[in-house]
């Protein structure tokens, strides 16, 4: 976990690094010492004003601080650039500020005050890895990426070769941190770059300069902001290395689940044209009444943990975006209802993740949270919340606006030049250019006798709808157990969840909801927990795989599938959608190579 404890305020009230011993920004105005070296420098926003439809600017920063260069970028993109056109915000950053030091620093930027407010209610927690926060109805997109740059261009590269218009080269002055200015950062800004591809940074290092000539960039010494007499900016200079290329064929997705609606959006928002064939929307496994937003965490750093609390950052603020009349992030308890339980939440919480993610509650701590009794102590996740599935996919497809065909399609055929015919159950054929499987855990049932089937394994779930009581209905958090119980919603809660490997019928069982309702009191050991009235149940089947992680990508030529999202797939759908939409697209993904490999229908060939 990262410390924010190097950050202190001078008498002006701007903040200073005491690692670096530098500032984050101009005493005298922060906001046009930005406009100037950043912005103006890099010819914005002239730039944006003849960018094609579509088109997603993407701009890669050294030295997120603040956010102070992206909060302008994104006020004056919203502003000027055309409205079909996006905004892409990648920034490194190895310290990262508080939600409160950030607070604090907003107090002297007041021109951006509308946007730096509605970011610190995105701003996540601080884990290391990439978090992408999705804002203004998903037409500004910013991965910030936490961590150490030169740890994270490697693993970063391999998919921004070309991709970038522009650089801010911020961060400390070289002389104080010269461990950002390295080879490293010179040759990513080579591989990175088109012929279009401009930069501006506020030193005039002669050992950046150089590095920068010697990367393909020609550079500009002109005056400085301020008291700062100068500044480099400069642009690539190599006309062979041509501008980047979108792919924006059509899609068609099979699903009508949260991974179909997820996707649907993302590849629409990108100018894609997309149509969903399915024979009802979220009447599978994203249909229950209530489901928990949170991500999986373990008592290490592992790759699932790691890939969790990535795609818990990108859910809270996709649900924040598109479905705010169905998110309640009310916060997710994990009760430590035995000593196993008790140890290993402990683990979690001693200085493994960001306060931001997880904290561990004493007993009367969590009582108070809870809003009802409790008689241990428990993992608190202050970001998480609950949602309406069906509600939240319906939404999202309506949202995009996508061609919905009411039909249930039944085998997919390969043609003529790469493209797939679509049968469906009615007897009726559809032909597409790309088509993404989204049908959890029956995508094997589509894939053609080519395609090696998946090791996807089904799971049945049933889920009690109580009838809310005195007691229960000032429950505020969700609690989870070893199933879970969601606050109140139309005077009904929903506990569950019944967890049967390979079993795939979908017939309500009185024994299933005994068990949710015991294995409730049982762990609770509450008053509000005991002689609950039910008053219905669902049934649904969830797909996962034998290492727990997501399955998705290609299958064959210009066929994709996702599955396996598990008992998370509304933590886990909008980041797998991004992954998709970015892959088909050709624009950058928020993961890690490795993180890519280990979801990647690849790691089950040979």
């Amino acid at each position: 976990m990262n410390s924010n404890s190097s950050v202190q305020f001078n008498e002006q009230g701007v903040p200073v690094s005491t690692t670096f011993d530098d500032i984050y920004f101009s005493v005298e105005s922060g906001v046009d010492e930005s406009q100037y070296v950043f912005l103006a420098q890099n010819g914005l926003p002239r730039r944006w004003l003849s960018l094609p439809a579509h088109y997603s600017f993407t701009i890669a920063e050294t030295g997120f601080g603040t956010g102070l260069n992206f909060l302008l970028t994104w006020k004056q993109f919203l502003e000027q650039a055309p409205a079909s056109t996006r905004l892409h915000f990648v920034s490194f950053e190895k310290f990262p500020l508080s939600r409160q030091q950030l607070e604090q620093a907003y107090q002297l930027l007041e021109p951006i005050a509308e946007f730096s407010q509605s970011f610190l209610e995105h701003y996540p927690a601080t884990d290391p890895g990439c978090h992408r926060i999705i804002l203004s109805q998903g037409r500004v997109i910013l991965d910030l990426w936490i961590g150490d740059l030169n740890e994270l261009l490697p693993e970063w590269l391999p998919q921004a070769q070309n991709q970038i218009d522009a650089w801010f080269l911020d961060g400390f002055a070289p002389a104080k941190n010269p461990e950002m200015w390295q080879p490293t950062l010179f040759d990513a800004m080579k591989q990175t770059a088109h012929s279009e591809t401009t930069f501006a940074t506020f030193t005039a290092a002669g050992s950046v300069r150089r590095a920068l000539q010697q990367s393909g960039f020609e550079v500009q010494k002109v005056a400085g902001f301020g008291r700062k007499r100068e500044m480099l900016c400069g642009h690539y200079h190599s006309a062979e290395v041509c501008q980047k290329y979108y792919d924006r064929r059509d899609v068609t997705i099979i699903g009508g689940g949260i991974s179909a609606a997820c996707s649907a959006l993302a590849l629409k928002q990108r100018g894609v044209n997309v149509r969903v064939i399915s024979a009802g929307t979220a009447d599978g496994a994203s249909g229950n009444p209530q489901g928990a937003v949170y991500p999986l965490l373990h008592a290490e750093h592992t790759p699932l943990s790691r890939f969790y609390w990535q795609a818990f950052s990108t859910a809270t603020s996709f649900y924040r975006n598109f479905c705010a009349d169905h998110w309640f992030p009310v916060g997710v308890m994990q009760p430590a209802f035995n000593d196993d339980r008790a140890r290993r939440y402990q683990r979690i919480a001693d200085k493994l993740y960001a306060p931001g993610t997880v904290r561990y509650l004493s007993q009367p701590e969590a009582e108070q949270k809870a809003g009802v009794s409790l008689a241990v102590p428990a993992l608190h996740y202050p970001k998480a919340g609950w949602l309406r599935p069906e509600a939240v996919v319906k939404s999202l497809l309506e949202t995009a606006q996508i061609e919905l065909i009411e039909g249930e399609a039944k085998a997919l055929k390969e043609t003529e030049r790469g493209r797939w015919q679509i049968s469906l159950k009615d007897g009726s054929l559809l032909t597409a250019e790309r088509v993404l499987i989204a049908t959890g855990h029956h995508v094997n049932s589509l894939l053609p006798e080519s395609v090696k089937p998946l090791p996807i394994q089904p799971v049945r779930g049933q889920v009690s709808l109580v009838q809310t009581t005195p007691l229960l209905s000032s429950l505020k958090t969700v609690l989870c157990f070893k199933g879970y119980l969601v606050p109140e919603d139309d005077k009904h809660h929903c506990v569950g969840a019944t967890f049967n490997r390979d079993r795939e019928d979908l017939e309500p069982t009185p024994e299933d909801d005994e068990e949710n309702l015991k294995q409730l009191a049982e762990n609770a050991r509450q008053p509000w927990a005991e002689s609950l009235q039910l008053t219905s149940q669902r049934v649904s089947v969830r797909a996962t795989s034998p290492d727990h992680q997501p399955v998705t990508g290609t299958v064959a030529e210009n066929l994709y599938v996702i599955t396996a999202l598990g008992s998370r797939g509304f933590t886990s759908a909008p980041i797998l959608a991004e992954v998709l939409a970015c892959q088909l697209t050709g624009e950058l993904t928020p993961l890690t190579q490795d993180a890519l490999r280990r979801i990647s229908v690849s790691r089950f060939k040979g």
